[in-house]
């Protein structure tokens, strides 16, 4: 051996791996649920309910298996993308509205009302 090499002093038998939790999901019907058996292509019309006339680039996986999207979607021009980013657009794609209420500590209160951004209007489905 070496005369400045480094010895262990201890060997552990079973390294210490993170494995993966096997859980099922709460919402099977959720956007982040999908997979590519349900989800195809849809064609509808963009529209942006925060800033009227202005386009909005979205860039999304919301699973394993889905091709990276990465698109610019023009204000109320028809266009074809996957469902489960039409679901986010209609769904999740917003912000929560703030009251001026204040709690005990002075901290604001979130009302539960969501304001969309955007909403995705759906005319046709596509089969794959």
């Amino acid at each position: 051996m070496a005369k400045n090499a480094v010895v262990a002093q201890e060997t552990r038998s079973n390294p210490l791996i993170h494995k993966k939790i096997n859980r099922t999901l709460v919402n099977v019907d959720s956007i982040y649920a999908m997979n590519r058996e349900t989800d195809h292509k849809v064609q509808g019309t963009f529209v942006n309910v925060e800033a009227p006339g202005v386009s909005h680039k979205f860039s999304c996986k919301f699973y394993k298996d889905m091709e990276y999207f990465n698109e610019v979607l023009h204000d109320n021009v028809s266009c074809v993308i996957p469902y489960s980013v039409a679901r986010f657009i209609n769904e999740e794609w917003g912000y929560d509205q703030h009251s001026y209420l204040t709690d005990a500590q002075g901290n604001p209160m979130k009302s539960n009302k969501k304001i969309p951004r955007g909403k995705f209007l759906i005319e046709q489905h596509f089969d794959k």
